[in-house]
C-alpha cells in the first residue's frame, strides 16, 4: 500500500495494494521524506522506487510480524526546510520508519527530525560518515559505503589495477559528501603511489559549473597526470567533464556513484566519455555480474511499466534499506525503533543485495564494500568487475 503526502501533510489519493485477509488491518506505516523534483531527485527516485518493490513482496509474503507495510512518500523538492517538513508529517502518520534524501546535506534535517522524534531513519546511499556516526543521532542509519572509504578504494583500484603513477584531484567542495569522497581518495592515493604522486588538486562548487581557471591550471601542468580524481555529482559534473575535455585533456577521468545513473549521458559526447570510470552499488543495466540483480531487475522492472530504475546502480541501496528493517523487525518480534535498532546493530556482513552490510552500537554506516567499476568505452558503459582492496583485486564475494 502506497500513499503520497505533501509537505503540509495534505493526503493524495493513490492506488492501494491488495492484501489477503490475514494483512487487512492494523498496518505498519514507514515512509521516505526524499526528492521527487530538483538536483536531488535523480538520485532519491531509483532508490524510492526500489523501496515500494520492496514493500510489495515483504506483503506479498506476508508482511512483517503479520502486518502489511503501508508506505508513504513526501517530496523534499531538494530543500532542507522541505526535507523538515515531510518528515513531520510522516512522524504525525504513524512512521516507524523513514528512508531520507541520499545525501548529508539534503537527508540530515529529515534524519534530525526523525531522531528527535525517536523514529528510525535510513538514508539510502548517502555516504557521508555524519550519517552513520551518530552525529546526527543514534536512530539514523545509511546503506552507503562511507565516503572516504569509497575515495580510498578507486585510488586502489586505480593504482593497484589500472597501473596508474600519478593523479590529480579536481572536488566539489559544497557538498559534505565530495568533500569526504575527495578526501579519501588524496590519503589512499599518496599513501600507495607517494607524496609526489598527487600533481595537484583544485575545486569548484555545484552551483558553478564553469571551470575554466580551473581546466587551465590543469592543463599548465609541466607532466598530465595519468588520471584525475572528480569528486563531484550531478547536474554540475557533466559540464565539469565536458569542459576537461574541450581543452584537450585526454586523462582518464573517476568518481564515485554521483557518476552512476544514464540521465546525464546525452550531455557528453562519446568522445568525452571514453576512459571515465566510477563505483558503484550495482549496474542496472542488465549487465551486472552478480545473478541476484538481474533477477532484481526483472522484478523491478515488472512492477515499474517495463522501465529499470533511475538511479542506475544505486537502487539497490533503497531496496536493501527497507529489507534491513524488516529483517530486524521480525527478529526483533517488535516494529518499535529501539527494538528493530538493536537488532540492526547486530548485522554482521548481513547478505543485502547493495552488498554485506555490517552495523555496530558505534557505527551505522559500512566504511568499505566490494565495490562494482564500471568503465566507458565508445561512449557506452561496461561493468569490469566488483573490487575489493582486501582481497586486492576483483572479487566474486556472492559465490
Amino acid at each position: 500500500m502506497y500513499r503520497t503526502v505533501s509537505a503540509l501533510a495534505a493526503l493524495a489519493a493513490a492506488a492501494p495494494l491488495m492484501f489477503s485477509p490475514a494483512l487487512a488491518a492494523d498496518p505498519v506505516v514507514i515512509g521516505a521524506a526524499t526528492a521527487s523534483s530538483g538536483w536531488m531527485a535523480p538520485y532519491d527516485e531509483g532508490p524510492v522506487a526500489a523501496a515500494q518493490v520492496a514493500v510489495a513482496e515483504i506483503n506479498d509474503a506476508g508482511g512483517v510480524l503479520g502486518r502489511p507495510i503501508e508506505f508513504i512518500h513526501v517530496d523534499t523538492k531538494t530543500d532542507r526546510a522541505e526535507g523538515a517538513k515531510a518528515a513531520q508529517s510522516l512522524v504525525n502518520e504513524g512512521a516507524v520508519m523513514m528512508i531520507v534524501s541520499a545525501d548529508f546535506d539534503m537527508g540530515g534535517p529529515a534524519a534530525l527530525v526523525a531522531n528527535q522524534e525517536g523514529v528510525l531513519a535510513f538514508s539510502t546511499n548517502g555516504a557521508d560518515i555524519k550519517l552513520g556516526n551518530k552525529a546526527i543521532g543514534p536512530y539514523v542509519f545509511t546503506m552507503a559505503t562511507e565516503a572516504a572509504g569509497a575515495g580510498a578504494l578507486l585510488a586502489d583500484w586505480a593504482h593497484q589495477e589500472m597501473g596508474w603513477k600519478t593523479g590529480y584531484l579536481l572536488t566539489d567542495t559544497a557538498l559534505e559528501y565530495t568533500k569526504s569522497l575527495g578526501a579519501g581518495f588524496k590519503a589512499k592515493w599518496i599513501e600507495t603511489a607517494g607524496e609526489d604522486a598527487l600533481l595537484g588538486e583544485d575545486s569548484y562548487q555545484i552551483s558553478d559549473p564553469s571551470v575554466a581557471a580551473q581546466v587551465s591550471r590543469l592543463a599548465s601542468l609541466e607532466t598530465a597526470p595519468d588520471v584525475i580524481m572528480l569528486a563531484g555529482v550531478t547536474p554540475a559534473m557533466p559540464a565539469v567533464i565536458r569542459q576537461i575535455r574541450a581543452a584537450g585533456i585526454t586523462a582518464p577521468i573517476m568518481g564515485g556513484v554521483g557518476f552512476d545513473g544514464d540521465e546525464w549521458r546525452s550531455a557528453l559526447s562519446a568522445e568525452a566519455l571514453d576512459a571515465v570510470y566510477y563505483g558503484s552499488y550495482s549496474s542496472a543495466r542488465g549487465d551486472d555480474p552478480r545473478p541476484a540483480i538481474a533477477e532484481f531487475l526483472e522484478r523491478f522492472k515488472a512492477r515499474n511499466d517495463g522501465e529499470p530504475p533511475a538511479s542506475g546502480g544505486l537502487a539497490v541501496s533503497g531496496y536493501s534499506a527497507v529489507y534491513a528493517w524488516a529483517r530486524a523487525a521480525e527478529r526483533a518480534g517488535s516494529v518499535e525503533p529501539d527494538a528493530v535498532m538493536a537488532e540492526l546493530e547486530k548485522f554482521d556482513a548481513e547478505p543485502l543485495l547493495v552488498g554485506p552490510t555490517t552495523f555496530t552500537p558505534d557505527l551505522h554506516i559500512n566504511t568499505s564494500r566490494a565495490t562494482l567499476i564500471v568503465g566507458y568505452e565508445g561512449g557506452e558503459p561496461t561493468p569490469l568487475g566488483y573490487y575489493d582492496p582486501a582481497a586486492g583485486g576483483y572479487v566474486e564475494w556472492w559465490n
